[in-house]
Order: structure tokens, then sequence, then C-alpha cells
């Protein structure tokens, strides 16, 4: 069948070339019009359910709100875990369903289990509702909005009402938060001495402001021609028409308004949020992606959107600051820096092919695999649904090398048989020199891709990132089989026919001669080579146990996220000094350009947040280095660090979501401490905190759910309630409508809403000791002091409770650097064993990328181990003989020890990344080794050699071209990774890069010295 392929496509070779030329066209096409982003999807399908319930605290949240939510969503089909926090006034549950869940059946799913929860919810909360599906990065553009001339009410009614409606439209774009300015409403403030006054209520009050204003329809009037509409209007258009109003029912007989027991006015509601922009307060626009969406497209249509609203908006006075933060920089820079490593690359590998063949159509004929090989690949994967990323592209960056030597081999061969064909038609020579070497090019290559497979079989986090390298590299190295088989030999028909071929290079005679030296030399003494193969798995499982450990290095994408938090119940007006101060000095440091501060929380926004929590994105000035980024980052952490009493923490964008995605804390060490008495959870969390700080390399360490905030209760007495005909109700009524205030009412305007509140003047609402002053109204009349009733103090409370599957939980956290990571667990595991006494029923767990890691070594190690048993039966079939197997095998040790020592000279880290380039060298290695064994037996079963120490040598001679061009042209190929490792979108393939390109020397001797040398030592004619 292989040769009646090879025969077809050289009795049509310009058909064949016109094919090609076609799939060239159609991948560049594809390639136009694909989709790009920064990294694959990574976080698992998730769901995340937010319920507003306004002032209650975070126990009476957890208690009435978070625990039904959670119980009806835990028993859901495919749920993997639960997660929840219970703020003032939120509750947030994520969902988090397992690995390969389809992310809109997950979603459906949740959305199913909620419609029990609402009908039980206490009175004034609002309904569950499911936050929009995003992508892995969320964050798709912030834009920053300051004005000298408007005020904050103002500037955040164009933000909510103009801006966000025509940003939200934007193709692409899932979720539009904003933060800071003032949200506009109508507020209803209650005199109560006047109320008192005219014997009402305040029920009575409500009730008339919810009659104030109203929408209902008319119907219609149907007369004999025509049916005639009739459309009522009863909306209330402002604060004056509320406070003409009337009170009914007031039972004096003179007509009463709202206006007469009640200040209406246009006032801002109660604040949860805040943003500084640049220093200065503005209002923050934070835009999400869609899920699936295309990154650069959709940052292209919001900037257009933004575009059109510019001039309007600054003939208001409005400045606008965009690209706050900008995630399609970095997609730009990783995939520009990506893309010039191919192109760099590819153009050394035609240098290295010229350089060797010295002819043009030569280089050419071979050449071609490599536009052909990735295009094919980019296809395959563009049907498959998949994003051009920094892993795809990284993934075709390294089989660069591996894509042409398919063809190399083919033309190398076919070349050298075509010089010394005499009268034998072209065509015939170049059918035998193709099959001569196809059989083991296929099992190379298969070699190669099975190697890669347990990559492609890594799950998690781990899996949503390499997968897709390993899936590009494997498409593209079939792809390039393919060209070989099918188009290199018809292009080579084509050019070559009637084409003078040169002798090689003098260069190249010379190191042969040198070479066969050498291989003498060591075939004289064979104890040597096995001697070094030894010493080499020796050094190569000493090196790789040896090394530090990270799952994923440092992303160098020019943002930096700071968390800065001040101590518990801090309120926003300190916060929102604390970042223009901030922000001034994050300014001053040379290379940052933008700075921002989103304080608290937003209403259906991604972090639930109390207001003395807030977080700062950093964003620098394009093209800077990884050195210059890391030197930015120590001057944030001296920044930070001359604000005593502040809790900071920095972090990268991706590190964050990262994190977030492995533990739900943005840290990368979190240690979870369970149980069912919150004060004992806090007392056990202080004393991690504590042991935690002493460990070497933990820094940032804190409590990520401070368990203390200042808090005024109001404890009833239900003797003295009923003494004065009092309900409880009457009393809770009170406290709610003068503090948080009781929404009554909506009033339309255009396109927007603005919400009526019933509430206490604002002086009343600044005093904490005024409190137990506030008068409560019986329905019989009796006007009683607060504090008569209930029993009110000033106390501790909690800002925040947190649940992992529906248990209690406090959480620690540390951010050491990732290559330590591993050993700072280690060690913080050591010391909290030690100095940690656990109270009954308290219990730990440890997350974050350490766990990641070894999770991660341990399936790669399983994976690979099935891939090997793979490997040594496809090289059973190949070669019929367990002995040549036991020789390519052995060889491979020797190929890894450069890249062992490639770790060690860069004082790299053994990440992920360098575990995936170990696994890829060995493919390399292998993939030599069978093609040198291979053509060793052409030459005694086809040729009719004897099995001698000529032979071998005439066999390692003539492997000697190809194996330094195909080592040379992979070196070269990921040669520019290796250089740029550290820098934007190569923070991953810079590590494997550096493996295989130390590997690549070693390996290059393995095949040209030390495997003949076994091979002339443990060989046996008899195999042959």
């Amino acid at each position: 069948m292989l040769a009646a392929l090879v025969r077809w496509s050289l009795n049509r070779p310009r058909l064949v070339a016109v094919a090609a030329l076609l799939l060239l066209i159609y991948g560049g096409v594809v390639l136009a019009h694909a989709k790009f982003d920064v990294f694959p999807d990574f976080v698992p399908a998730q769901a995340e359910v937010q319920t507003e319930a306004p002032g209650l605290a975070a126990e009476q949240v957890e208690q009435l709100v978070t625990r039904p939510v959670e119980q009806a969503i835990s028993g859901a089909a495919g749920v993997a875990d639960v997660r929840s926090d219970s703020i003032q006034g939120l509750s947030i549950v994520t969902v988090v369903f397992k690995e390969g869940s389809d992310p809109y059946r997950a979603r459906q799913v949740v959305a199913e289990a909620l419609g029990e929860v609402t009908t039980g919810l206490p009175a004034g909360v609002k309904s569950p509702k499911v936050a929009p599906l995003t992508s892995s990065t969320m964050d798709l553009l912030k834009v920053g909005f300051t004005s000298d001339r408007m005020t904050p009410l103002q500037l955040r009614d164009l933000v909510q009402w103009t801006v966000r409606p025509k940003l939200l439209s934007a193709a692409g774009v899932a979720r539009a938060t904003v933060y800071g300015g003032e949200v506009r409403r109508l507020e209803v403030q209650v005199r109560p001495a006047e109320l008192a006054a005219r014997d009402l209520s305040l029920s009575d009050l409500l009730a008339a402001v919810r009659a104030s204003t109203g929408v209902t329809g008319g119907g219609f009037i149907d007369t004999p021609q025509q049916r005639i509409l009739i459309e009522p209007r009863g909306q209330a258009q402002s604060a004056a028409d509320i406070a003409a109003a009337p009170i009914p029912g007031n039972g004096t007989g003179a007509p009463l308004r709202i206006g007469d027991v009640a200040t209406v006015r246009e006032a801002a509601a109660p604040d949860v949020g805040d943003a500084v922009i640049m220093g200065r307060p503005g209002v923050l626009i934070s835009l999400s992606s869609q899920y699936g969406a295309n990154t650069l497209d959709a940052t292209h249509a919001v900037e257009a959107a933004l575009e059109e609203l510019r001039p309007a908006l600054e003939a208001q006075g409005i400045t606008v600051i965009t690209g706050l933060h900008r995630p399609a920089n970095f997609i730009g820079s990783a995939l520009g820096g990506i893309g010039e490593d191919l192109l760099i690359g590819a153009a050394l590998i035609a240098l290295v092919l010229f350089l060797f063949m010295r002819d043009l159509r030569t280089v050419a004929i071979s050449f071609v695999s490599i536009p052909l090989s990735l295009l094919t690949a980019v296809i395959v994967l563009d049907r498959l649904g998949s994003t051009i990323n920094t892993m795809t592209l990284g993934g075709l960056a390294v089989a660069l090398g591996v894509v042409v030597d398919d063809a190399v081999i083919d033309v190398e061969n076919i070349v050298r048989r075509l010089r010394t064909r005499g009268d034998t038609p072209a065509a015939q020579v170049v059918l035998a020199a193709s099959l001569e070497v196809r059989a083991p090019v296929i099992y190379a290559t298969l070699v190669v891709a099975l190697v890669l497979v347990p990559v492609l079989m890594l799950h998690g986090l781990q899996g949503a990132f390499f997968s897709p390298l390993a899936a590009s590299f494997i498409v593209a190295t079939a792809a390039s089989l393919a060209v070989a088989i099918v188009i290199t030999p018809p292009l080579a028909l084509l050019f070559l026919r009637d084409a003078r071929l040169e002798g090689e290079p003098a260069f190249l005679v010379r190191t042969k001669a040198w070479h066969e030296t050498l291989l003498m030399r060591a075939c004289g003494r064979p104890g040597g080579s096995v001697i070094a193969a030894a010493l080499a798995a020796l050094i190569t499982v000493a090196g790789l146990t040896l090394f530090n450990s990270e799952l994923l290095p440092s992303f160098r994408e020019g943002h930096f996220v700071l968390s800065v938090a001040g101590p518990p119940g801090t309120s926003l007006g300190v916060m929102r000094r604390y970042g223009e101060a901030i922000s001034h000095d994050l300014l001053a440091i040379p290379g940052i350009q933008s700075a921002e501060q989103q304080i608290g929380r937003a209403e259906g926004g991604e972090d639930t947040w109390g207001t003395e929590k807030s977080e700062f994105h950093v964003e620098l000035k394009p093209g800077l280095s990884g050195a210059a980024q890391d030197k930015i980052q120590a001057e944030i952490h001296e920044v930070l660090d001359s604000y005593p009493g502040l809790e900071t923490e920095v972090m990268t964008f991706l590190g964050d979501r990262i994190g977030e995605s492995l533990t739900g804390e943005t840290a990368s060490l979190a240690v979870g401490v369970y149980g069912a008495d919150l004060d004992t959870l806090d007392k056990v969390a202080a004393d991690i905190a504590e042991t935690l700080a002493k460990v070497p390399g933990a820094v940032d360490v804190k409590v990520q759910t401070p368990p203390q905030t200042p808090v005024v209760r109001v404890d009833l007495r239900f003797a003295d309630l009923a003494r004065y005909g009092l309900t409880p109700t009457d009393a809770l009524d009170a406290v709610q409508t003068a503090y948080q205030g009781v929404e009554a009412a909506q009033v339309y305007d255009a396109s927007r809403s603005i919400e009526i509140a019933v509430t206490a003047a604002p002086e009343v609402r600044q005093d904490p000791e005024a409190v137990g002053d506030l008068l409560v109204r019986s329905p019989g009349g009796a006007a009683v002091a607060l504090k008569q009733v209930a029993h009110v103090y000033l106390t501790d409370g909690r800002t925040l409770i947190s649940h992992q599957g529906g248990r209690p939980r406090q959480v620690v956290t540390t951010n050491p650097p990732p290559a330590k990571v591993l050993k700072v667990t280690a060690a913080a595991k050591a010391a909290i064993a030690r100095s940690v006494k656990l109270p009954p029923g308290v219990y730990l767990d440890y997350s974050g990328t350490a766990e990641g890691t070894l999770a991660a070594q341990r399936e790669l190690l399983f994976n690979v181990a099935l891939a090997g048993a793979a490997v040594v039966a496809l090289l059973l079939i190949a070669f019929r003989d367990g002995r040549a197997v036991s020789l390519i095998l052995a060889s491979a040790p020797f190929a890894l020890v450069g890249g062992v020592a490639a770790v060690a000279v860069t004082g790299a880290s053994l990440s992920l990344g360098s575990l995936v380039g170990f696994v890829t060298l060995f493919g390399v290695a292998a993939r030599n080794a069978i093609l040198l064994v291979s053509h060793l037996d052409h030459l005694i079963v086809e040729e009719g050699h004897d099995w001698s120490l000529a032979t071998l040598a005439q066999a390692t001679r003539e492997r000697v071209t190809p194996i330094l061009m195909t080592a040379l042209v992979t070196a070269l190929g990921v040669a520019p990774l290796a250089i740029q490792t550290g820098q934007a979108g190569r923070e991953i393939q810079g590590p494997m890069a550096i493996v295989i390109l130390g590997g690549l020397f070693t390996s290059t001797i393995a095949s040209l010295i030390l495997l003949p040398a076994m091979i002339w030592r443990f060989g046996r004619p008899t195999m042959r």
C-alpha cells in the first residue's frame, strides 16, 4: 500500500504540486480567521450563584441564604465541589463541575436546582442569580472615567446608563461591571416627630410611597372600525411628584402629603464599592469576555464602541482612560513573540539546509514541509474548535525541527541515490530511495508521537495547558509524515530529475572523516560506551530528583494585580485615601503606565469583598523585558511595605487566575482549616499563620477570612416588646428603614430605573451610639426608644464566613515564588505538624500549585510508563528482536543527560514544561537510533553486506548527514524559544526548549558514537 501511494504520487508530480499550493493557500486563510487567545480555557466548568441580601450580616447571610443554596446545589448531577462565601449583604456560592462537563449544561443544572430555593428565602432577599459565563482569563478590558465638571452622581449615571449598554452590546462581552461614583436613588427621609404628630406609623408611609407611582396596562377599546389602545400614565417623574403624593387614611380629614412627614430628595445609595483611577476618584467599567470568545476580536469591538462614544464624553468634560487592564496586549506580544521565534527558527533551518545541500532546489523541497505541516496542523486544530494560543504555537515551534526531519531524511537519501544512479530512470531511483527510508521513518515518527501522548492525556490544570501543545506537536508531526510520503517524492522528481547534483561540501567530508576516527576508537573500547550510558542514567535520575520543581512559572504579562486590605471594618473613605496615595507612589515608578483601584464590590461583579478590601491593577509600559518586570515588581513591594497596617499581596493576573482555579484562593499555597465551631477555626488559623510566617520563603502570609469587625448588635427583649404593644417586626422594620432603607418602589425614566427608598435622615445614620435612641412606633400609636425594648451594644462580628463542601472553613495563604513552592509547602507541613495542636474535630488540607505539581508529575510519570510500554511494543513489531530494541532504549539516558546539564547550567527549575521537554527529547533520540539501526539492517539484509565493523562504519557514516542536519534544524528551531525564555509568551515553552537544546548535543553523540559502539559490542550477526 505504501509503495502504491508513493508510486501514485510520482506518476502525477504536477497535480501533487498544485494540491500542495492550494493547501498552503487554504491554510493561510484559516490562520487569518482563526480564534486567538493567550491560553486555552484552563478553568473547569463552573457556575457562580450570587444572592443579594440587603442589610443582613455575614452570620445571617450564611444561615438564611447560603446554606439553603448550598443544599439545593450540592446534590446536582456532575458537581465536583461547592465553595461559598457569606459577607454582609451578599451570598456567593461557586459550583465546580467534574472535568469534561459541558459548561452550558452545568449552568442549566444549577438553574434548575435553584428553582426550589427562591420561595424559601427571607423577605427582602433577592432571587439568586447565576453569574454570566465567562472565559478562563475573564478580564477583557478595564476602562476608567474621571471628570472635573461632573459630580460622582452624574458621572455614574452617564457611565451606567449610556456607556455600559453600548459596551455590553459589543460582540464577545459577557459582563460589564461598574465600580465607583454614586448610585442615584430617590430617598424618602422620614421625620419621626412629624410622623408621630399626625398619628401615623411607618407602614402608613411605606404604603403611601408604594402607591405614589405605578405602571399598569389600560387595555383597549374596540370601535366598529378600529381598535384604540388605552395608555394610562401614573409614573412619578421627580422627587417633587413623590412629595406631593397623598397619605390616605390619616384620620384628620385634612389632606396630608408624603412631603409633610418626610423629606424627598435625590441622594446616593449606600456604597458597597468605589474606584480610584490614576490616583483620582472616578468610575471604572470592568468588562469580561464570553466563554469561547475571540479575545482579540472582542477587545477590538469594545474599543470601536468606545471610540464612537469618546467625542460626546470628552465634550462633557469626561476623561476616558482605556487599557487599565488589556489582556489583548499580552496576547499580541506573546503570539507575536512566538511567531517571531517560528520565523527566525525557519530561517535558520533554511540556512542549515543550504549549507549541507548547497542546492536551492533541494533546500526548497525540504523546506516546504514546514509551512505545509504547520498549516495542516492549524487547519485540524481550527476544525476541532481549538484556539490559536501560546501553547499551540509553542507546540508548533518545538515541532519545527521534527517536521522538517522526514523531508530532510527523504531528500538526502534521494540526492545520495541520484548521484550514483547511472542509467537508471530518475522516477525509479526516487521511488526506491523513498521506500528505503519510509518504513523506519514511519516507525520513528510514531515513536515521537507516542512519547507525546502522555502529555496529551494529562488532566486538570496541567492538561488544559499542555494538551494543546502536545496535540499541535502530534498533528504537525503526522502532517510532516504525510508530506514526506505524498509530496516530497514527486517534488524531488519534478525538480531534481535533470539537475546536476554536486558532491558533499568539503566541511561535511572532513566531519565524516573525523567522526569515523572517533567511532573506531569507541568500537575498540565498547566497555566505555556501556559505562557512559550507565553514568548518564544515574546523572539523569539524580538531576531530576534534586532540582526545584514548579507547576507553572511566573508569567511576564506586563500587568500586576495588587491585593490591598485594611483592618476589618475599614470604611470606603479610608480605603479610597489609601488608594490615592498608593496610586501616586506607583505611578512614580519608571515603567508603570497606569494604575487603578477597585474597592469593595459591585452588584453582579466577580469580586465580592467587604469595604476593607481592594485590588489594584497596574499596567506596565509595553516592550519591557522579563528582568525589567521583575525589578518593577520588587519596587511595588517596597511601595506597599511603606504602608504599615495593610495586608498586601502582589501577583500577576494569570497567576491570580491559575491559583484561584486550583484552590479557590489567589495564593499559590492555601491551608484550609475545617471544623464546626468558627471561633475554634479562627484560633487555629491564627496559630497556623504565626507558624507559617516563620517558614523561610513563605511570603505574604495572611488569614483570608479575618474574623472581627465592629458590629452594633440589637437583641430584642420580647417581654418589653409585649409591654409596649410592639411586635418584633415593628422594631426590625424600624432599624432596617433607618439604616439600610426599604425599597418601596421604582421610577422609570427612559432607559433607566431609579429606586425609591424610605429611610432615615443622613445625620441619624452616621452615629453608632444613636441606634438605641431610634423611635419605634407601634400600630396603637406608642412611640418607644429602641433601647427600651432591646439590648443595643457595640461588639465584634464576622466580615466573611467561608464554606467548602458545606463545611465551615478558615483559610491561611502564602505566596512563595513558583520555584520554591514545593520546598515551602513541605517545610510548612512539617512546621505546622510540629507546632500547632489541632482541637478535636478540626482537620487541615493543603492545596495550591505544590499539590498540583506533585499530581501532575505523578500523572505524567504514570502516562509515560504506559507510553514506554507502547513504544517497546512498537519497536518489537518493527525489528522483531529484543536486543535491537534494548540497544535503542539504552542510548536514551545519554541523550537526556544533556537536558539535565542544560537545566543545571541555566539555573532553571524543573517545571512541567521541562518534563515535557525531556519526554520530547526521548522521542527525538529514539528516532535517530531507529533510523541508524534500520539502515544497518538495510545494508545487511537488502544490499548483502557482511556483518563487520566496516559495514557498521558505513551505515553510521551514511547517517551522519541526516543526523547532523536533523539535530541542527531541531536545535535552531527551538533556539529562539530557549534564548527568549522568561519573556512574554515563552514562560512555559522556554524551559522546554532549553531541555531539548541541551539534550540534542548529547543525543547526537549518543546516535553517532555511543550507539554504534554498543551495537558492535552487543549486536549479533544472526539478528540481521
